[in-house]
């Protein structure tokens, strides 16, 4: 089967989370960024990172996988879920250039 790209927003349950976290929540972002990197490191994550938007940040990844369902079922084992929720979108197409050095 064929994969696609999934675009991924984790939307914090407060908007003041980046500011306003907890020992127990840096605990759980520290959690979260070592999921994400393992994902990467199995080629299922193509980008990953906090989005300074000023009506709220969020937290923005981009998943390769064969499903919708496969990115769910992965994400249900990210940490962050305990501090928000995931917002998973198909994208009709992408095109990445090779890391920069």
């Amino acid at each position: 089967m064929a994969s696609s790209f999934f675009f991924t927003r984790l939307v914090p349950n407060r908007p003041d989370f980046p500011m306003s976290m907890t020992a127990d929540e840096q605990a759980t972002m520290r959690a979260h960024s070592e999921f994400l990197q393992g994902q990467l490191a199995a080629g299922m994550l193509v980008v990953a990172g906090p989005v300074l938007d000023p009506k709220g940040v969020f937290g923005l990844a981009v998943f390769e996988a064969e499903s919708m369902d496969a990115v769910h079922r992965l994400l249900e084992r990210d940490p962050a879920r305990a501090i928000g929720r995931y917002e998973v979108l198909p994208m009709a197409s992408a095109f990445a250039r090779p890391a920069s050095k």
